[in-house]
């Protein structure tokens, strides 16, 4: 059952006892709030998840990490799957499928695939397994936090699940004219991956923090001095009112003050920068916004498919590509690809409008259930990296010479853009920009009726 808070009290918290909404900025007591395992902390007003406690986190997340670093090279240079179609025979890894694009001159996208699919998850199973080891061992206390920052940073760049789906879609698409085996790359493969989500499922990043903050602390230090140990909230109030601030990377809530002229104020615990909101966040996220909606014209008119037969080139957009999984009776496969490839973009780029839009004009209804679809816009964002994954798959597996051949078109690079510009401005945008309308309507309303 989601834990509350009670927000009617009207006495003032000190900073210890509170946190504020990453969501929507209000600040939310912490204490004497008691969220048992496999409850959350819920922000009232929002329904942002502040809190969500794991059992045995350390432990677990370091095991799942070590196990994905151990199967993390054969699962990317031994072979996933070996085509055999009228004797002819090909094979691929999940390095080949990104080599493949770039010989086809799709740099852009095999630097991508390069990134998305191998360089990212790596780098994250590395800081994961460091900063876990480091707090089991209570270790290199001053490499911790810059480690789990960027942990956080790049956490939904790595897209080993999305590949997996992809190798799936593939196998799919080919059964009826080829004869698929699975090699030991395969089993790799679906192990990296699991050890990838269940960290996902393990990791708390509340404690996390506060470990990594109590092992930094100076012995007989008072535990909230670079807090400022004098500063108070109540409890449903925004924080920026109560002249508070939040770090946006680790959540760590601090007195706001005005910083030295050429310096940025940073946080104490992470080293983040931390500003009042994301500097430029509405112009920057309108920019990539338009960027992504121009851009998916050529995505999705252009060819993103080119298949060879006997030497006669058939090219496919990805609306092809769907129709033709529809006339084969792969239902479930035509849906998922619609709905990665069609239906995501276009709620991303539409749905970032229109929190956008109520920005703009002080459209402040429903801010809720606008809340709730930006965290779902963030969630599905690297969704739609799907269908270049099939196709770099493809242009790997499917190299017969003169009988068939497939290789990426010009839409593959137009998409691939949609994608990144979408997930950049769901980053870019500050969803704390859309509840600062209800709080100066608020503040307005106290000072007319005191």
């Amino acid at each position: 059952m989601p834990a509350n808070t009670n927000n009617s009290q009207a006495e003032q918290v000190p900073l210890r006892d509170i946190t504020a909404c990453p969501g929507c900025d209000v600040v939310v007591a912490t204490k004497p709030v008691s969220v048992p395992f496999g409850s959350h902390l819920l922000c009232p007003r929002c329904r942002h998840t502040i809190n969500d406690p794991r059992r045995n986190t350390v432990d677990r997340t370091l095991a799942l990490s070590l196990t994905g670093l151990l199967v993390f090279i054969p699962a990317h240079f031994m072979l996933l799957l070996q085509f055999d179609a009228m004797g002819l025979v090909d094979q691929a890894t999940v390095v080949d499928s990104m080599t493949a694009v770039m010989e086809q001159q799709y740099l852009f996208v095999g630097i991508m695939i390069l990134l998305s699919a191998i360089i990212v998850p790596l780098v994250k199973l590395t800081l994961l397994c460091g900063v876990s080891l480091g707090l089991r061992l209570k270790k290199f206390p001053r490499r911790l936090p810059f480690m789990f920052r960027w942990y956080c940073h790049l956490e939904e760049w790595g897209m080993t699940e999305v590949y997996l789906i992809g190798i799936l879609v593939t196998i799919i698409k080919m059964s009826h004219m080829a004869e698929i085996s699975y090699e030991k790359g395969f089993t790799a493969f679906l192990i990296l991956t699991a050890a990838l989500v269940g960290t996902a499922f393990t990791l708390d990043r509340h404690y996390y923090w506060n470990k990594i903050e109590e092992l930094n602390h100076a012995p007989g230090k008072p535990a909230n001095d670079a807090s400022g140990p004098t500063a108070r909230a109540v409890p449903g109030q925004p924080a920026l009112a109560a002249n508070l601030i939040q770090c946006h990377t680790c959540h760590k809530l601090l007195p706001f003050r005005d910083p030295e002229p050429g310096h940025e104020l940073t946080c104490p615990r992470c080293g983040a920068t931390v500003h009042k909101r994301k500097p430029g966040a509405l112009t920057v996220t309108w920019a990539l916004v338009i960027t992504a909606a121009i851009l998916s014209l050529p995505a999705n008119l252009l060819p993103i498919m080119e298949v060879s037969f006997l030497g006669t080139p058939d090219r496919s957009t990805i609306m092809d590509g769907i129709i033709y999984f529809f006339q084969t009776g792969s239902y479930g496969i035509g849906l998922v690809i619609l709905t990665a490839s069609i239906l995501v973009p276009l709620f991303k780029i539409v749905g970032l409008v229109l929190l956008l839009y109520s920005i703009q004009f002080n459209r402040w209804s429903h801010l809720t259930q606008k809340s709730i679809m930006f965290r779902f816009i963030e969630f599905i964002g690297r969704w739609s990296m799907l269908d270049i994954f099939v196709i770099a798959l493809l242009c790997a597996l499917v190299d017969f010479g003169f009988f068939t051949t497939i290789t990426a078109a010009p839409a593959a690079t137009f998409f691939t853009l949609v994608v990144l510009c979408t997930m950049f401005a769901a980053i870019s945008f500050d969803p704390r920009l859309m509840w600062d309308i209800v709080n100066s309507n608020e503040s307005r309303n106290r000072t007319l009726n005191p």
